[in-house]
């Protein structure tokens, strides 16, 4: 049935019809969005303008909640310049750039249509003339990205690619660069050991591992009365729903 209601109906008409298909999801967004005023509610990057329609995690403010206190400790430092390697739709690279106020904001990502949503965001924000948003990132671009004076923050989230992207050989500058990357063993299968293995001489390595959510982590603060009555809703709004358990590696210059 599902095949044959896109088959007949064009994306356009879908989109249009999806909010009263959806009736109770969409009012459920909305009283959301209207709670938290269109900015992320909770977490490191609390205040950031999103676009409509955000992913509820980041307008929630509970999105990969193990990070939030290694984020806080890289926005207590000072920072030359910020690369996103992975953007998806600017809530790394524009809540960085609004704590981190001086640095200089790079941010890599493959697909067009998100790239528009990641220079929308950053306007957003005021961050769009401190900021550049390229295509994908390979190895000699990045390297470009990172090279020069002052301290450099790279954060990674590639889907795989990070085996490519972590190379020091292709990308020399990240010897002495501070990363967070996201491992992607599902899709890389010993990623995570060889990146380690990359770094050992040269960084302090801190694995964090992805932990289960519940509708404990739901902000209730931001909407008590919602979860009162949507239990079931709020703590599918903070599942991140993905494929299995995950790790990020924080690698820091010794």
């Amino acid at each position: 049935m599902g095949a044959l209601y896109r088959a007949l109906l064009p994306e356009g008409v879908r989109a249009r019809a999806r909010p009263f298909i959806y009736a109770g999801d969409t009012l459920f967004r909305a009283a959301l969005w209207r709670a938290a005023a269109g900015r992320v509610a909770t977490g490191p990057f609390c205040g950031l303008r999103l676009a409509p329609r955000p992913y509820l995690p980041h307008l929630l403010g509970t999105y990969e909640r193990e990070l939030h206190p290694v984020v806080d400790a890289l926005c207590a430092r000072e920072w030359k310049r910020i690369v996103n390697v992975g953007g998806g739709n600017g809530f790394y690279i524009a809540g960085l750039g609004m704590r981190c106020h001086d640095a200089e904001l790079v941010v890599f990502e493959l697909e067009p249509t998100a790239r528009e949503v990641i220079r929308a965001t950053l306007a957003r924000n005021g961050l769009a003339e401190r900021s550049r948003v390229l295509a994908a990132a390979e190895p000699p671009g990045l390297e470009a990205a990172c090279a020069g004076e002052g301290p450099t923050l790279v954060v990674m989230d590639v889907e795989g690619a990070e085996v490519e992207l972590t190379d020091t050989q292709a990308v020399p500058a990240l010897r002495r660069t501070t990363l967070l990357v996201e491992t992607h063993e599902f899709a890389k299968p010993g990623c995570r050991e060889l990146i380690e293995l990359r770094f050992t001489s040269s960084h302090r390595i801190t694995a964090i591992d992805t932990a289960p959510r519940t509708v404990a982590d739901f902000p209730a603060e931001l909407a008590p009365l919602v979860q009162r009555v949507a239990r079931e809703r709020c703590a599918a709004a903070v599942q991140e729903w993905r494929p299995e358990a995950q790790s990020w590696l924080l690698l820091e210059p010794r």
